[in-house]
């Protein structure tokens, strides 16, 4: 059956500050397409304080992907887009299936409302989003209302929720909802290119030049328990941390001083800035492994990434991706504190060969279940499901 598909999110590519949500959007939209089915996505042309330099309200190919951007209005904060919202109303019958991506935001909301009222069914992924912790830790009290006014609703007469892994249903079972039929699909990832690269931007070449390295990648925030990585380091002498990403929030900053109060500024590289090609592939190319270390992780497509390049990754059991890891025995599953994940590098930096062995087998897994193509299949085999 050939699909007609149309993904709603409140980002999109190029907006890539957003971090691992956009990437795993765009992934399964790319290889949806890519398996013949006809895909499109609805999204705001928001980018940070900015805008994306995209074109308003026409169809841009992306990847075999029709994408199409909406100005915000009044409400920007929540992404609220009159124009997306008529665009909606004029052709949310035209499709099979509608996929919504993220809670807490109005392009849910509004989606979820039409679809209803046309008849479209439509899957939800709230991406991580319904953590009972995180909800209380930012906005509790606006989220919490949002949750009893529309988000409710919006998930009871969802035709299924996708959870990107175990954990992250665990998660969604503690608000106590009316739920519909839960899937459990991991995100997948591209396969590594293992060229050498050319053209490393000069901060990356000096980190990855000084030495054998754990590297944490991703966005800056406190959720990725960064600080409990450099006391990690910290305990554990010799050992080199290089820490990469968006640092949206001016966090980097805390994490140095906190560094430089623990005495080891000089062997934590912090590179606070968007991480691109090449710079990406040459990081997980020449670090030892990946520490993923979060408090909370739906998922986790980073570990996903290092292991493609066959590194082993340190991953914290609150990681979505930490059974993949342990079943597949592609790395050191640990607990989200300092004394625990400077034990689990240290099992990494004290044997070489068993760390080699981790890698292979991780490239291994990524290869047979982790594609994009499989993760792809797998979800529109859902959507059959669901329209049956």
């Amino acid at each position: 059956m050939r699909l007609r598909i149309l993904h709603v999110t409140p980002t999109y590519l190029p907006a890539v500050r957003y971090g691992g949500t956009i990437h795993a959007v765009h992934g399964l939209a790319k290889a949806q397409a890519a398996l013949g089915h006809t895909v499109e996505v609805y999204t705001t042309n928001v980018d940070g304080p900015g805008v994306t330099p995209t074109p308003l309200g026409a169809r841009v190919d992306l990847d075999g992907v029709g994408v199409t951007y909406f100005a915000t209005g009044l409400g920007r904060r929540l992404y609220r887009s009159p124009a997306m919202g008529a665009a909606l109303r004029r052709h949310a019958a035209d499709f099979d299936i509608l996929h919504l991506h993220s809670v807490f935001l109005w392009p849910t909301l509004a989606a979820a409302r039409i679809a209803r009222r046309r008849g479209a069914p439509y899957v939800l992924s709230p991406h991580g989003m319904l953590v009972a912790s995180l909800v209380r830790a930012k906005s509790a009290l606006v989220k919490s209302a949002w949750i009893a006014l529309f988000e409710r609703r919006t998930i009871r007469e969802a035709a299924a929720l996708h959870l990107a892994s175990r954990r992250e249903a665990e998660d969604l079972r503690a608000f106590r909802f009316d739920l519909p039929p839960l899937a459990v699909i991991g995100h997948g990832v591209d396969a590594a290119d293992l060229r050498a690269e050319q053209n490393i931007t000069g901060d990356v070449a000096t980190a990855i030049t000084g030495g054998p390295f754990v590297l944490a990648f991703g966005r800056i925030d406190w959720k990725k328990n960064l600080a409990a990585l450099i006391e990690a380091v910290a305990l554990t002498p010799d050992l080199r941390c290089v820490i990469a990403g968006n640092d949206e929030h001016g966090q980097a900053g805390d994490l140095a001083r906190l560094a430089a109060r623990l005495g080891v500024s000089g062997r934590v590289t912090i590179i606070a800035r968007q991480i691109g090609e090449p710079d990406r592939s040459a990081l997980y190319r020449a670090c030892t492994c990946l520490a993923l270390v979060s408090l909370n992780e739906n998922f986790g497509n980073v570990a996903l990434e290092a292991m493609s390049h066959g590194r082993p990754v340190v991953v914290s059991r609150t990681a979505g991706v930490a059974e993949a890891v342990a079943a597949e025995r592609a790395g050191v599953v640990v607990a989200p504190e300092a004394g625990s994940i400077a034990r689990g590098l240290a099992i990494i930096a004290s044997d070489a060969r068993a760390a080699e062995e981790m890698g292979a087998r991780g490239r291994a897994a990524v290869e047979k279940r982790w594609s994009w193509t499989a993760i792809a299949a797998e979800m529109v085999a859902h959507y059959e499901d669901v329209l049956r």
